[in-house]
């Protein structure tokens, strides 16, 4: 185990690396390197272990009975998924887990955390956060508009990055599924709103400008 990873990850925050080792082999911890567009977990099936993402980045996903795929989280390195799957192993996951980017993920039993309090506060902390996430997405999805939903989004990117410049963790067609959208008719709408003078983008950076008129 490569006990470097695991610096600054959420979910072993006060406990000193001294006891990462003890603690890991508790809970039945084993890495997991993956590629991009591999797949992690998939729906349908079960499972009593969950991740933490320790490199690259994962997308939590949806996919109907037709296939139309949603994208309902983008988790970068500290983030947890399917913890909740974990603690209901008879529970077949609705959801699929899928490499968005090369990395590597920490696997491990969540009913063996509460031998320890600070991991079983900490993933406490970690599922409030990701339930905050999906709540905000189910505001983003609300607008019943293209525009409406992508405004919202680039909206609150802008205010958690404390700029008006700013980064998204999706590409175009991971964001046109996180808002529910054609990605034709995202990359339209982008266009007009570049046209209109509301923003610049290239690939998944965006800076939001403020027409002439509107300024004070």
């Amino acid at each position: 185990m490569e006990l470097f990873s695991l610096v600054g990850c959420p979910l072993f925050a006060g406990v000193p690396e001294g006891e990462w080792e003890s603690l890991l082999s508790q809970v039945g911890a084993r890495e997991r390197y993956f590629q991009r567009g591999e797949t992690l977990l998939s729906a349908g099936e079960r499972t009593q272990s969950m991740g933490v993402v320790l490199a690259g980045r994962v997308t939590v996903e949806h996919h109907d009975f037709w296939g139309n795929r949603s994208v309902l989280d983008s988790l970068g390195p500290g983030k947890v998924f399917a913890e909740t799957y974990a603690l209901l192993p008879e529970e077949p996951l609705q959801v699929s887990v899928t490499g968005a980017e090369a990395g590597k993920a920490l696997f491990l039993s969540p009913g063996k955390l509460g031998r320890d309090p600070r991991l079983l506060r900490n993933l406490l902390l970690l599922t409030a956060e990701k339930n905050l996430r999906l709540s905000r997405r189910i505001f983003h999805t609300s607008s019943k508009t293209i525009r409406g939903r992508v405004l919202s989004y680039l909206s609150f990117e802008a205010a958690r990055n404390g700029s008006r410049e700013f980064t998204i963790p999706f590409t175009r067609q991971q964001l046109a599924d996180y808002l529910e959208v054609d990605r034709s008719a995202l990359s339209h709408e982008l266009g007009n709103m570049a046209r209109e003078g509301l923003l610049r983008t290239s690939r998944s950076r965006f800076t939001l400008l403020v027409k002439e008129e509107d300024r004070p």
